[in-house]
């Protein structure tokens, strides 16, 4: 049905419809059903806005990828790095040209990020970079302990300084990072800790043993961190990567040991991740899937979720214990 249209003898105005008035009420109707889409998706995608997060080992692989995961939900970022060569460490560590990528990367989602370089071995720095991020920032809201080392070979060829710096890093380290935090965590009542564990800290690892023991040392202390935080309103998990396409697994020294005599290339041990795996294909994944856990694990959907130990191994993890 057509409205009729105005003549020089009719000059009444024409009335819509009643097809017209339910059609466009419809109209209405979806339109603002799609901007009430719209905006809660726009709120679920930003819903870390105003909030801060501490991330340790934040200038490359996990550690970037879970600073960008919390920065496109909305948070500042305050990145803590050593970004220097540690001289007993036998690889590549990140640079100070990483970090400040990272902190590109980090504000070109439109948030606040602060850089500083620091040792997760030295406790004042680390408190000192929390209070620099919530002295510009206002909060402390997440802390993702992800800086380590690692270590391959037989338990019996290690050393004394060598079993030092692997403990003094990887557990000692992580120590200190919630030490550092919680202070500001009681006072605000509320908060999320995300730890850095591994597979190694799961099963057994002949290549892995002093750097899997201190893994396995993590998921104690994020159990033990969640009972005694749980009653000020914190969450603590921790996280079990499998193998992770970053530096520090694609060097020299990890690929000329994983079997002795004989020197891998990446895309051998790509293949032999892929054995690992028990999801098709699934070989060395991105660290990205580390930091859409981490991002999960700070998310209010997770808010009961405390004192749990949550793998990313593509099915690997169903051959577990319980």
């Amino acid at each position: 049905m057509v409205a009729d249209r105005m003549t020089d003898e009719d000059t009444t105005v024409p009335q819509p419809t009643r097809r017209a008035l339910l059609a466009g009420g419809a109209g209405i109707g979806v339109a603002a059903a799609l901007a009430g889409q719209a905006s809660a998706q726009g709120q679920a995608l930003r819903e870390f806005e105003g909030k801060t997060a501490f991330v340790t080992g934040a200038a490359r692989g996990i550690g970037r990828a879970c600073a960008e995961a919390l920065a496109a939900g909305g948070a500042n970022i305050i990145l803590y790095d050593v970004a220097a060569q540690i001289a007993e460490v036998p690889y590549p560590l990140a640079t100070a040209e990483d970090l400040a990528e990272t902190k590109a990367a980090v504000e070109a989602m439109g948030v606040g990020c602060i850089d500083v370089t620091g040792d997760v071995r030295d406790f004042d720095a680390q408190r000192a970079a929390i209070q620099q991020g919530v002295d510009r920032f206002g909060s402390l809201d997440f802390v993702v302990a992800n800086a380590g080392i690692t270590q391959i070979g037989a338990l019996e060829q290690f050393s004394e300084d060598e079993l030092s710096l692997v403990i003094d890093i990887n557990l000692k380290g992580v120590i200190k990072t919630i030490q550092a935090a919680t202070p500001t965590l009681r006072e605000q009542g509320a908060g999320r800790v995300i730890l850095m564990s591994s597979v190694t800290g799961r099963i057994g690892s002949a290549n892995f043993p002093v750097y899997g023991a201190t893994k396995w040392a993590v998921i104690g202390l994020a159990k033990s961190t969640a009972l005694a935080l749980g009653p000020s309103g914190i969450r603590c998990n921790a996280v079990c990567p499998t193998l992770v396409r970053t530096g520090l697994l694609d060097n020299d020294y990890i690929l000329s040991n994983l079997q002795p005599g004989t020197t891998l290339t990446f895309e051998q041990f790509n293949e032999a991740a892929k054995a690992r795996h028990i999801l098709p294909d699934v070989g060395l994944y991105e660290p990205s899937r580390i930091g859409d856990c981490v991002r999960f694990l700070c998310s209010e959907t997770s808010s009961l979720i405390s004192g749990d130990v949550f793998d990313v191994a593509a099915g690997a993890n169903a051959q577990f214990p319980a």
